[in-house]
Formats: structure tokens, sequence, C-alpha cells
């Protein structure tokens, strides 16, 4: 192999390595001996586009098609880079043609059909898919990606078959195997099955023990069916892994606050706010904290906070409703109410069951809002 080419053959290590400035900077010095080799012509446009420079990675791929019109890779290069630009019309064009020079590539047809899939044109996705795995059965990524297209139409047990599938191939991709279980979690919540759920994020750990997603995830499950040790324990490790995580503060101050321990939960909430002050989560949290203690103008000035943060987050509202029944503050308790369900209806089951507001039962401005 002469120079120019062992130029060629690191730059190709050093991409499969994400090693991309330096990938770039071996293609470049082969293509200043080789201009019209389409090969590394190419591959500097994928480095190019790993790297985030599209223009310059489409004008490569340009080049390439301009060196051999009837390379399949040219107009692949080309639909990645409008499907980075959000240009899926055209990326469709380009990968039709593609496929008119390698028709049997089922790379390709997974790529076009999510380009279908983001133009909307979920059938056209559909049958791509299943063309592609008609050609290679065991071809992971199109049960992925069917999957997903079959869950958002509400086709569960079909999606779940898919990735079940689709785990199968991955076993030994634990990158790719990854992202099939969350895929799967998601739809086991969706389906309100938690134990699967918690499955699909164990099985996840097992090939990543740090991963913050997963253990985001399972603490988050664990605190929905009030197992609050549990989840208590996971925004710990969570915690160990990223000191400045603030969800994790905001959730293990809650479990806390859930087991009884508010002074816990307050210390656990102000180290949320120290990593992001503007937490709407933990500014909501801590004045209703506050305000169980009796320190009302405290609580009051947190919810203010929280409704700067996002005026479209209901529970400040609530609590500030809540904070005026307190205060016997009836007419802007009942304001107040009325802006929360006005952004979450679901609340008026809260105001029903809530002993702060029990003084307002025989309101009829009261009951009517709850009606």
């Amino acid at each position: 192999m002469n120079e120019g080419y062992q130029l060629l053959d690191q730059g190709e290590r050093l991409l499969a390595e994400n090693r991309i400035d330096e990938a770039i900077e071996r293609f470049r010095r082969f293509l200043d001996d080789y201009p019209d080799d389409a090969e590394g012509q190419y591959k500097l446009g994928i480095a190019l586009y790993e790297r985030g420079d599209l223009d310059e990675a489409l004008l490569r791929f340009q080049r390439v098609k301009s060196l051999n019109h009837m390379d399949a890779r040219a107009y692949d290069g080309l639909a990645l880079v409008m499907m980075e630009r959000g240009e899926f019309q055209t990326a469709v064009r380009c990968y039709l043609e593609a496929l008119e020079r390698d028709p049997e590539n089922v790379d390709l047809l997974n790529e076009l059909g999510i380009a279908y899939q983001e133009l909307g044109d979920e059938e056209a996705a559909l049958a791509i898919y299943e063309k592609a795995l008609e050609l290679e059965p065991n071809f992971g990524y199109p049960y992925y990606n069917k999957a997903r297209l079959l869950a958002r139409e509400g086709r569960f047990e079909d999606a779940i078959s898919n990735l079940e599938t689709a785990v199968s191939l991955y076993k030994a991709e634990k990158e790719k195997l990854v992202d099939v279980l969350f895929e799967l979690a998601a739809i086991y919540e969706e389906l309100l099955d938690d134990a699967k759920a918690m499955e699909a994020y164990a099985e996840i750990l097992m090939l990543d023990l740090d991963n913050v997603e997963a253990l985001t995830s399972l603490g988050s499950l664990h605190l929905d069916n009030c197992e609050y040790e549990r989840a208590a324990a996971y925004f710990d490790r969570i915690i160990s892994i990223d000191p400045e995580n603030d969800n994790a503060y905001l959730e293990k101050g809650y479990a806390l606050g859930c087991m009884g321990n508010m002074e816990m939960e307050i210390e656990y909430l102000e180290k949320c706010l120290n990593i992001n002050p503007k937490n709407k989560y933990a500014l909501s949290n801590k004045g209703a904290a506050l305000m169980e203690r009796g320190m009302f103008l405290e609580a009051e000035n947190l919810f203010h906070r929280a409704i700067e943060v996002d005026g479209a987050y209901s529970w400040p509202y609530y609590n500030l409703a809540c904070l005026c029944a307190v205060r016997g503050q009836k007419e802007l308790c009942i304001a107040y109410l009325r802006m929360a369900l006005e952004l979450d209806p679901a609340l008026r089951e809260d105001a029903i069951r809530d002993t702060c507001l029990e003084n307002l039962r025989r309101n009829g401005a009261f009951r009517q809002l709850l009606e």
C-alpha cells in the first residue's frame, strides 16, 4: 500500500474511533494527491457530516456524484445532509436515487423508511421497513424503527413483538441493544405495566451500570408506586454519578417528604436550587414544604418565582390557592384555583380531597368551579 492510501486507511480507522478531526486531516492529505478519488471524497464528506460541517459535506458528496453519477454513496451522503437540515422530501428523492443504483441495500431502505416517517407518511415507511426485512430478516434496525411507528399508532403488542426480535438480534451490540430496551420500557410504561418496564430498565443497567436515564426512570417508577425508600436509593446513585444533577436532588427531596422527613426534603430542594435556581418544580415544592411549616411569606415568594420561570406550570397557582385558603382569602383562593384548573383540569381531583380547601366547601363559586 502506497503512502497516499495509507492515509485513507488511517482516516477510516480514526473515524471509526470517533477521532473526527484527525480523520479529516488524513482524508484532506490523501485528496491533495488524489483529488478525483471518489472513495476519499465520500469518506471526507462523512467525517465532515459527523463534525456538523454540513455545507462542505454537501460539496464533497456532490463531488462524488460528479466523479461517478452511478455511485449510490453520493446520493446516500446527500440524503444524510438533507435529513440533518430537516429537508425530508429532498432526502426521500436522494434515497430513491441511491436505491435505483443499489436496490437491495437494506441500510438505504431503512434510512428511506425513516425519511418517510419524518414526512408523516407512515404507510410508506412501514412498507419500506417490510421490504428491508424481506431482503434481510436478521437486520435489526427496521424492527426497531417499525416498532416505534407501530407504538405511535397504538399497536403496542405488534411493537413489542418487533422490539423483542430486535433485542435478540442485538445481543452482542451494547449501544443498539440499550436503544431498543429504552423503547421497550417506554411502551410498557404507556401500557401501565410498571413491572415489565422496570425489567427493561434493569436490563439496561446490566449493560451500563451508570446509565443515568435508566436510573432516573426506575426512581420515578418507584415514586409512582409509593416505594419511596427504593426511589431515594436510585436518586442517591444518580447523585454519586452526577453531583450536578438538579433533578436527582428534586426527586430525592420529594421521596423524603413523602416519608415524612420534611427537614431533609427542604435540604435536598435547596441543593437542587443551588444547582438550578430556575427549577420550577423545586421552587413550587419548597414553597409547599414551607407552607406546611407556617412560613407563608417565604412560601408565597417561591410560588411566584416558579410562575416567573413558567407561567403555564399549574402547581404554583394551586399552591397559592391553598395558601390563600389558609389565610382566609377566599376570593383570591378561587381566582388562583381557577387559573390552576385552566392549565391542568386533572387538579380538580386534588382540590376535591384537599383539606387546605375545607373551609370553602360551602362556597358557591368554589363548588361551581369543581363541577
